[in-house]
């Protein structure tokens, strides 16, 4: 769809001054808005949510004596007479005396004190004046912004005339605008239909976009807090008499719609986001009559989106919940949630709990610090249908209702005194919190990650020895656990009694954690140790064993190692690994070359870990990708934004279908007769044999059986063993069944049409897939690799004859 600045009805630099900002915009009320300490606390006060202010700089003397250990470890500085997002700096960590960004470059007081010197000196102000250094509260992206995948702080952008907003775009920060949402610097802007608060199309720099950076559409995304977001720009105008207004409103994850800043100089490219001219709507509303900014509002989406149901064309106010006198409250706590009944009583200040009501949320951990001067708790609660955070009193309520609910906490509802009574509950019930046992599953889960507890204390003086000694069987020793586990245990005893999806999900992960303590319980028995890691992982079944023979002995030659001048170092790969980081807009994860690996490549955190003095073919690394980014990273991402931390972390027994989907999808990179391909049948076939023989046996097997070079058969008998104390016993670790195990089974699922996009919701189990499905609030995948994203079906064949073709076209030779 083509866009032209010389259509007609389009807003031009030139007009804009003379025909919008010389008449209405006053220049006082111009210098109003371009002195942002001074708009943020003038609207503040007037109940505009803006960030909280930490400290303020004025002068050289103040910059001298600045005591930076009185801000959090979390800030932004900025300067106030700043515009284009000049001169900001975004804290997001501290490190001893130094500071961090995003980017988790350190910044050290000292420079902190130098740039607040150039803004004290007017470099970054609007007009060149002297001006004032602030730090303010870092405020943190609402979720519905996950699908945009920004490098940064998005806002949303609101063009308001004659108290009716007419024009609005989300600014999207990107890598190319260096975090900033400006889109003439490479930020993205999204337009929105007024009406109804959702994005249509797209713009960067000064061109239009079809689809994100990193895939997907940018149209059809809804965008919450809509009518307020609406209500808030046109109340700023009326407050400030700016009267050609841009608002830039964020929404934090906390606190909902929050005011960034107040711009008198409105950009023109809201234009090109939208496909539509300015001009054209603000003389469509020139000579209106508008009273209030709630009219302004409902004749900005009557004229400028679809038309809204007649029930809310008929109100002169957003929709807003229908409360009666009386209603239910619900509060949330720790593994259960209470609910209460309550009197709406909007002639109190402040809401007030019952003394019963507090006696029965003690131990619920639904009551936040008290305050022993007010004498007041902080709660939250879910009240028609909105959560609130509040304050509460104590106190005595009538009758046998638990709670009188304040105008504090009434702003947002209408309260009808007609409405029908509540039925049922009139004293207060517990029942089982699905989100709340969802939390404490998944922090036991941190809580008892095992390769961190299985790994040996003297492991690094075992290998050595075992190095030395290929005869020589390791005696491990094992950190103390006992506290821990027992500590774990009593959080996992009471059984999930819930027969929603999420319930039954949430009772197999129990089921799991427990087996997994009992594993951590028989770590030095080598019997004990191998049953309970048998119950956990399975074991290689000969129905398993005879796969992976028939595998390893249709090997009739492998590809020959690539020449030693193709080599990739691990700084030239960590290059590669970073462009793939960014292709998918994962701008939280970092590359770090690590000496202390054993794996030459493994993901950790929020990195992905290279072992310094590894070398790589060029097919190796964009298998790495395939395994590591395109199948971990991206399935830990996508978890991350669903409604419960079961999918971030791994429901139960999603081992298998997470490194089966990754050796999959590397096998799609590798060549049919290329040597690693046949890691995880060997691998099993090791496992196999560790069960019944000693540590210096199962390494001469790697070796002489299944031809391992001396290093790597060290490196996989050390993690088949570990767990166990005495190596000379047979046993081991089974964990490594999974591999292979369910690299089988996602073939059989593509083998039956399944649609792989399915597997990335997060850390999923195939068998689950139905359940995990019915998950209420469940997203669709925020990432997906590119051969997904394509709609494409290659044979792993495809993919890599595709490979081939492009070191063709690039080098003149086919290389490896």
């Amino acid at each position: 769809m083509s866009f032209s600045f010389f259509q007609s009805g389009v807003l031009g630099l030139n007009a804009r001054n003379l025909l919008y900002i010389k008449p209405f915009n006053r220049r006082k009320a111009v210098a109003f808005a371009d002195d942002k300490l001074k708009t943020k606390a003038f609207l503040s006060a007037r109940g505009i949510p803006a960030a909280k202010i930490y400290a303020r700089i004025e002068n050289e003397e103040q910059r001298k004596q600045f005591d930076f250990s009185k801000l959090p470890d979390e800030c932004v500085l900025k300067p106030n007479y700043g515009f284009g997002g000049e001169g900001i700096i975004v804290i997001k960590g501290r490190e001893g005396d130094h500071f961090l960004t995003a980017g988790k470059q350190k910044l050290s007081q000292e420079f902190l004190r130098e740039h607040m010197r150039d803004i004290l000196d007017g470099i970054f102000s609007v007009n060149g004046r002297r001006d004032t250094a602030f730090f303010e509260q870092i405020l943190i992206p609402h979720e519905c912004f996950a699908k945009f995948r920004p490098a940064g702080l998005p806002d949303i952008r609101v063009i308001v005339f004659n108290l009716v907003p007419v024009m609005a775009m989300v600014r999207i920060p990107t890598v190319q605008s260096a975090g900033k949402a400006n889109v003439h610097l490479g930020g993205i802007g999204i337009g929105i239909d007024i009406s109804q608060g959702t994005t249509t199309y797209a713009a960067q720099y000064n061109h239009t976009i079809d689809e994100l950076p990193h895939g997907g559409s940018p149209s059809g995304i809804q965008i919450p807090y809509w009518d307020e977001i609406l209500l808030i720009s046109s109340q700023i105008q009326q407050l400030t008499n700016i009267g050609f207004l841009a608002c830039d409103i964020t929404i934090d994850q906390q606190m909902g719609p929050a005011l960034l800043e107040v711009n008198a100089r409105a950009g023109l490219m809201v234009q090109l986001a939208n496909l539509a001219p300015l001009r054209a709507r603000l003389e469509r509303v020139k000579g209106i009559k508008v009273t209030t900014p709630e009219k302004g509002v409902r004749i900005g989406k009557d004229l400028f989106g679809k038309k809204q149901s007649e029930r809310s064309a008929r109100n002169d106010l957003p929709d807003k919940p229908i409360l009666g006198t009386h209603e239910t409250i619900t509060i949330s706590g720790t593994g259960a949630t209470v609910e209460a009944p309550c009197i709406i009583a909007p002639d109190l200040e402040r809401t007030i709990f019952s003394t019963k009501l507090i006696e029965e949320l003690q131990g619920t951990g639904a009551l936040g610090p008290v305050d022993t001067e007010e004498g007041t708790y902080k709660v939250k609660f879910s009240l028609g249908g909105q959560k609130l955070q509040t304050l509460v009193g104590s106190g005595s309520v009538p009758g046998d209702d638990r709670a009188l609910i304040g105008r504090r906490d009434l702003t947002n509802f209408l309260i009808d005194p007609s409405k029908t009574q509540r039925t049922g509950i009139q004293t207060a019930s517990v029942k089982t919190d699905l989100r709340a046992v969802d939390k404490l599953l998944s922090q036991v889960d941190q809580d008892l990650r095992l390769i961190k507890r299985l790994k040996p204390v003297n492991l690094a003086q075992e290998r050595e020895r075992a190095a030395e000694d290929p005869k020589y069987n390791p005696l491990f020793q094992y950190a103390d656990l006992e506290e821990q586990l027992s500590e774990a245990q009593k959080r996992l005893e009471q059984p999930i009694k819930d027969d929603s999806p999420l319930g039954i999900l949430l009772e197999k992960k129990r089921d799991e954690l427990r087996k997994r303590i009992t594993l951590l319980r028989a770590r030095g028995d080598a019997e004990a140790f191998t049953k309970a890691s048998k119950v956990l992982f399975g074991v290689p079944t000969k129905k398993l064993q005879d796969a992976a023979s028939r595998i390893l002995a249709e090997r009739l030659a492998c590809d020959l190692p690539p020449p030693q001048k193709e080599m990739l170092s691990a700084e030239q790969a960590k290059d590669i690994f970073q462009a793939a980081l960014e292709r998918y807009s994962l701008h939280e994860w970092d590359i770090v070359v690590k000496a202390t690996l054993v794996a030459d490549c493994t993901v950790g955190g929020h990195s992905l870990y290279i072992r310094e003095g590894a070398y790589f073919s060029p097919i190796h690394v964009e298998a790495l990708i395939a395994h590591e980014i395109e199948t971990h990273i991206l399935s830990a991402e996508n978890g991350n934004h669903q409604p419960c931390e079961l999918l971030r972390n791994g429901t139960a027994g999603y081992l298998d279908t997470q490194e089966g989907l990754a050796v999959y999808n590397q096998n799609r990179i590798y060549g049919p007769y290329q040597e690693r391909r046949f890691n995880p049948p060997r691998n099993l076939l090791a496992i196999a044999f560790a069960l019944e023989h000693s540590f210096a046996e199962t390494r001469e097997y790697l070796m002489e059986e299944l031809g391992l070079d001396a290093d790597k058969a060290l490196t996989n008998s050390l993690q088949m063993k570990r767990g166990l104390a005495d190596t000379s016993e047979p046993g081991a670790f089974t964990k490594g069944v999974a591999y292979f195990r369910g690299l089988l089974a996602i073939e059989k699922f593509v083998e039956k049409e399944g649609d792989l996009r399915r597997l990335y919701i997060g850390k999923v189990s195939i068998d689950d897939l139905d359940l995990i499905e019915q998950i209420p609030e469940l997203k669709a995948p925020l990432l997906l690799p590119e051969f997904l994203r394509e709609g494409e079906s290659l044979a792993p064949r495809d993919r890599r004859t595709r490979t081939k073709k492009k070191e063709v076209d690039s080098s003149g030779d086919a290389g490896e």
